[in-house]
């Protein structure tokens, strides 16, 4: 068909992509709808659709290149990042994505697409058609909000296979959150962590020095389950942490 080739490079679209390939609105809307009728492409949501393999009729975007494409800022995050970069413990069949932009949450193609509300553009990469957090990012983000990481045992396991990460732009990013709290949990998993992040002791440091003598739970999890003070971050954490970190704080 005319033109399939030229829409089966941008995979997701919107009727707004088609207007510029065919300069006109009306012919926008004629096209979508024969693709739609031979079952060329298919609606993921409203004004926004997906191209299908000719042969098997499947579509040949994944969940992260349509999570993308939402809203125009849209990004994945939190354990659908971790997914993305391959260090998941558990397969969720929720898709997290951030943006300004609210949108209904809904279904498509066995993935729920759930919306979370993001005050931030930074540290966001672009990879071909996928837009999502960077690993500094990420990993903030997950320690921030666990629940959206699938829980602390499911963080723990994540975080052991993530490797290096760039401390300077950690500090950099924690800058934006203006979070004590957050400090405090981003530095003890830093340290917990280290040997396979790599950071540098002054970054870690860096992270004590903005922490004040309150006491924190690590998250609403913490306090339903076995938790164990640690001094030096003045936090409770999950005793799930205790093996790892046996020989720092115990």
């Amino acid at each position: 068909m005319k033109n399939y080739e030229r829409i089966l490079e941008l995979k997701v679209f919107t009727l707004q992509d088609i207007c510029m390939l065919t300069k006109n609105m009306n012919t926008a809307k004629s096209l979508v709808r024969n693709l739609l009728i031979n079952n060329y492409i298919k609606r993921v949501k409203h004004n926004l659709y997906v191209v299908c393999d000719i042969e098997f009729k499947s579509v040949i975007a994944d969940q992260y290149m349509i999570a993308s494409k939402i809203k125009d800022d849209s990004y994945i995050s939190y354990h659908s990042a971790l997914e993305y970069y391959g260090v998941k413990n558990q397969m969720f069949y929720v898709v997290y994505v951030s943006s300004k932009k609210r949108f209904e949450n809904f279904e498509f193609d066995g993935y729920n697409y759930t919306f979370v509300n993001s005050k931030y553009d930074f540290g966001i990469i672009q990879k071909e058609n996928v837009k999502v957090t960077d690993k500094e990012r990420t990993i903030i983000d997950c320690i921030n909000k666990v629940e959206l990481a699938g829980g602390n045992e499911e963080l723990l396991l994540c975080l052991e296979l993530f490797g290096k990460l760039d401390g300077n732009k950690i500090l950099e990013y924690l800058k934006y959150y203006n979070s004590q709290k957050l400090y405090a949990k981003v530095g003890f998993m830093l340290e917990l962590f280290n040997d396979g992040f790599g950071v540098k002791k002054q970054v870690i440091e860096e992270c004590r020095k903005k922490i004040n003598k309150r006491t924190y739970y690590f998250d609403e999890e913490t306090k339903k389950n076995k938790n164990k003070y640690v001094s030096k971050w003045n936090l409770i954490v999950p005793e799930i942490f205790l093996n790892r970190g046996r020989t720092l704080y115990w």
